[in-house]
């Protein structure tokens, strides 16, 4: 094969495996707006929280494990929901991010 054939067709082959790993990023789909990093902070924790809220365990070693881990997640996540909600009640974005949690799951 004539030398001149085969360093275009060599530098399309490596762009094909180059170029979409360096271009990643600039194709991922847009990111919704950000949230405050205080609500990003609280989703994850809650989320978290709600996890082991669906959980439960015939294994008494298991449950306990469970138990402390809804200590750990869920103890303050209703007055923290409250003080996100008021705080940021204009905020379409972050009420839209909290619509879904229950508001009172404390205590339960």
């Amino acid at each position: 094969m004539p030398q001149t054939l085969l360093r275009p067709w060599l530098l399309a082959a490596l762009s094909l495996t180059i170029l979409p790993a360096s271009s990643q990023a600039e194709n991922a789909p847009p990111k919704s707006p950000s949230l405050p990093a205080e609500v990003e902070t609280f989703i994850s924790r809650r989320n978290d929280c709600d996890h082991f809220r669906g959980e439960a365990s015939p294994d008494a070693g298991r449950q306990a494990q469970i138990d402390r881990e809804l200590r750990r997640l869920c103890t303050g996540t209703d007055a923290a929901l409250a003080r996100l909600l008021k705080r940021y009640a204009k905020n379409a974005s972050v009420q839209n991010a909290l619509a879904d949690y229950e508001l009172k799951i404390e205590g339960r």
